[in-house]
């Protein structure tokens, strides 16, 4: 796995196979978060919502 780094950011990419990139996480002095990512090559069900799914904030 190779890491890379910029301020506030850091990221991490597969070295083997495919550079997918596994996992990213950003601090600041207000929050830190961590996503992480897998599942690349299997299959993605996606569908519209349902019209009582959706949120209008207006704006």
């Amino acid at each position: 796995m190779q890491k890379w780094k910029k301020p506030g950011v850091t990221g991490y990419v597969a070295d083997e196979g495919e550079p997918y990139l596994l996992k990213t996480g950003y601090k600041s002095a207000a929050q830190r978060t961590t996503t992480s990512f897998s599942g690349f090559d299997a299959p993605l069900n996606v569908r519209a919502p349902k019209p009582g799914e959706v949120l209008s904030a207006g704006g």
